[in-house]
């Protein structure tokens, strides 16, 4: 008997008998043991409908998971990933295609998740909320991710379900009939809580600020983060913590393209040069004086005046008036044409 048939008839030994966690924790160590079987593996065989059931995941698979993460013998974002192989949400596929493919950099690596075998859950968006919650936990007390890879993997992972959730949102709207919105609103909720902890987690925010996630994922995270929020609107809290990061975070991390810096750096040289142009000192003209001046200063003194009193008066009629006196006019006329005034 093969490693994973040795754990496969664990599984449904525990699922039959209702084992308890505790029980559950004791068998696992010894069985992990004498069969190794790599993470994604495990994963892949306690989420996965089986031919007794392909309805809903059992209410003991959570349980399990945890003690299974406690002893590090499958990872989270491994748990995500073979959550959403088999989520509701994901259709089935289409004759001839044989596994999952995605753009590269799209959030998805670009790479076959295994053979899909079109398995999926009839209805698994209860089970899936309480998945979401529990593994919030572990983001939110620190105990995942534990490493730079990880961290990476958690982001690109919970691309892909926002992809999905979006898309299924868009077709449920199209088709306005489809059944479980209930059930779909409060997953989406609780998908909001995990990608509020993912996106808010330290070592997250690290691999983006260092450029360990890939440039054309933390674009489409950015893309994604948009798309999904409006899905949120029972959950205004987590929506705003989304916008905050995608907005302000996620611009303030962004680690700096070397490439977009030379480019800059000419814009500004080019800029210094321009505004070193209009710097440059203008030399004022010399005021040429004329007796064509000193005339239509008088001039519009009468019309100043004519207009306020609305009469006509001579220019010997100026002087002692409100606004001008003397001093007034000598003073302009020494200004202007450098002359003595009387004494």
């Amino acid at each position: 008997m093969s490693s994973l048939q040795t754990w496969q008839k664990f599984l449904a030994h525990s699922l039959a008998t209702r084992l308890e966690p505790e029980a559950f924790e004791s068998y696992i160590q010894i069985l992990s043991a004498k069969h190794p079987l790599p993470p994604s593996r495990i994963s892949d065989l306690f989420l996965r409908p089986t031919e007794d059931n392909g309805v809903c995941l059992d209410p003991r698979i959570p349980r399990y998971l945890q003690v299974l993460l406690a002893h590090q013998l499958v990872t989270l974002p491994g748990v995500l990933n073979s959550l959403w192989k088999v989520s509701s949400y994901r259709p089935l596929p289409s004759e001839g295609d044989d596994g999952v493919k995605a753009k590269e950099g799209d959030g998805s690596a670009e790479k076959k998740h295994g053979k899909d075998d079109g398995k999926r859950w009839s209805n698994s968006y209860t089970p899936e909320e309480t998945l979401f919650y529990r593994l919030t936990k572990y983001i939110s007390s620190g105990t995942a991710p534990k490493d730079v890879q990880e961290a990476v993997e958690l982001v690109i992972v919970c691309i892909q379900w926002m992809e999905t959730v979006v898309a299924a949102g868009n077709a449920a709207h199209a088709m306005l009939g489809l059944g479980h919105t209930e059930e779909m609103a409060a997953q989406n909720m609780a998908l909001g809580t995990l990608i509020v902890a993912v996106v808010e987690n330290s070592l997250v925010q690290r691999s983006v600020e260092k450029g360990s996630v890939p440039k054309a994922v933390r674009k489409q995270l950015s893309k994604m983060l948009a798309s999904f929020e409006p899905l949120l609107q029972n959950s205004p809290l987590s929506a705003t913590r989304i916008e905050v990061f995608r907005t302000q975070t996620l611009v303030q991390i962004e680690p700096v393209d070397k490439k977009e810096r030379a480019a800059d750096k000419e814009i500004e040289d080019i800029l210094d040069e321009a505004t070193g142009l209009e710097s440059m000192v203008v030399v004022d003209l010399p005021v040429m004086n004329s007796r064509a001046g000193l005339y239509v200063y008088l001039n519009s003194l009468v019309s100043t005046l004519c207009c306020m009193k609305r009469t006509t008066l001579t220019e010997d009629q100026l002087v002692a008036r409100p606004l001008i006196d003397d001093h007034a006019i000598f003073a302009y006329l020494h200004n202007r044409y450098q002359v003595r005034s009387p004494s």
